[in-house]
């Protein structure tokens, strides 16, 4: 019975072990199918891509078949068509443009070796607060700068003069343009004009004659001449100058900005007149992107704005509140000497009187500016110096008293005694 159920266990293993080792077979069969079911579709993908290139390829550049043609004795043959060559111009040979065509460049130009970009986005910086309470008004006045001074070569650099400069703020409406007043009040920035109006008072106007298709003379009508830099020689500034009580100082603001055009009479030029205004806080941020640096002049990283700011320019008082507001060609003509019949001495005495007004002008402001500043100390003495002068004094008053006393006395006539013989 014993050995009945041995033999039985035994039996029973050996299933347990074949079960097994079926089932290992199993499983390393299903992985070998499924290794191979994704090799054949990596490999069909790959088939795809050759197949796809191999397509393009063949659809960009087709190759030519020679085909023989199938000879038929029942129909009559074909004509034969001869093809004439495209002549194709030689790789040197120079393809002419039209006229109104440009070139397009390979490379777009720049004016220098680097385009500097630190002024692009600059923004001038915000005047300090001020109260009407702390400020306390002393004097407007109006200054011409001119261009042709070597002191202000800065706003006369060809190319990037004052004048074009402010043209460019026009152009791309950075900056707006006033009317002039015409009696030469302070209401300046009472109207704005538009931007063909003020370009349009830069240009000098000519007469031109029109004539007709037999070269008979119509009419004649005015034509606006190129604008030329040149021409503004001058430019006009009004300024306020006040004393801050909270800061305790002068200061000097500018408030607008005006180019001069010349004033002629009897073909000669008798003075300036502002072709229009501009509002100067307004033009501030343009200028502060206007990059004047000059290592001849020791600046760097300066722009327009501080150039104005730092008044490193000079310039000439023309004008102070309370003076004279109107005034006629005539008159500007006879404060200079520029008439019919005007000598030369005339000319020179005219001149030597507006130098001599604005230097009376710009020595009020000095002598405002050196008042302000101007104040005694009041030390309280020490008990040993209150001592000390007391003492100084009564010394002072002894002798005082001394020489009135001596003063007061007659003189005493010396006694001479004569000699008696004997």
């Amino acid at each position: 019975m014993a050995a009945v159920v041995g033999l039985q266990s035994l039996q029973h293993n050996n299933d347990s072990q074949k079960m097994k080792n079926l089932a290992h077979k199993i499983y390393v069969t299903a992985f070998c199918l499924l290794a191979l079911v994704a090799v054949s579709n990596t490999a069909d993908a790959q088939k795809k891509r050759t197949s796809k290139k191999s397509t393009k390829r063949t659809t960009t550049k087709p190759k030519a078949k020679t085909t023989a043609p199938k000879t038929d004795y029942n129909t009559q043959a074909p004509a034969v068509t001869e093809t004439t060559p495209v002549a194709t111009p030689p790789v040197n040979a120079q393809t002419t443009l039209p006229k109104d065509s440009l070139p397009t460049d390979s490379l777009p130009p720049m004016d220098g070796f680097f385009k500097s970009e630190m002024f692009n986005n600059a923004k001038a910086y915000n005047y300090p607060a001020i109260s009407s309470r702390d400020a306390r008004f002393y004097k407007r006045i109006w200054r011409d700068i001119d261009v042709n001074d070597p002191k202000n070569a800065l706003f006369n650099v060809p190319g990037a003069t004052l004048a074009e400069i402010v043209l460019e703020g026009l152009r791309t409406g950075k900056i707006t343009a006033y009317e002039p007043s015409a009696t030469n009040n302070d209401s300046t920035f009472a109207k704005r004009i538009n931007v063909l109006n003020a370009l349009s008072r830069f240009q000098d106007s000519t007469m031109v004659d029109q004539f007709d298709a037999n070269g008979n003379k119509i009419g004649s009508k005015m034509v606006l001449n190129d604008f030329n830099p040149a021409s503004i020689t001058k430019f006009r500034t009004k300024e306020d100058i006040y004393f801050d009580k909270k800061r305790s100082m002068v200061v000097t603001r500018i408030i607008g900005i005006a180019p001069l055009k010349a004033i002629s009479a009897g073909g000669s030029i008798v003075g300036e007149a502002p072709v229009f205004w501009l509002y100067f806080p307004q033009c501030r941020d343009f200028f502060a992107t206007k990059d004047v640096s000059d290592p001849d002049r020791n600046l760097y990283d300066t722009s327009l704005d501080d150039i104005f700011l730092q008044k490193r320019y000079t310039s000439t008082i023309v004008r102070e509140t309370g003076s004279n507001t109107q005034r006629t060609t005539a008159q500007i003509a006879s404060a200079t000497g520029v008439l019919p019949g005007a000598t030369a001495a005339d000319v020179i005495n005219g001149e030597q009187d507006k130098t001599a007004k604005s230097k009376s002008i710009e020595s009020k402001i000095q002598n405002f500016k050196a008042k302000t500043w101007s104040y005694d100390i009041q030390k309280t003495p020490t008990a040993a110096e209150k001592k000390a002068a007391e003492k100084a004094q009564k010394e002072a008053e002894k002798a005082q008293k001394a020489a009135e006393k001596a003063a007061s006395k007659p003189a005493k006539t010396p006694t001479t005694t004569t000699p008696t013989k004997n």
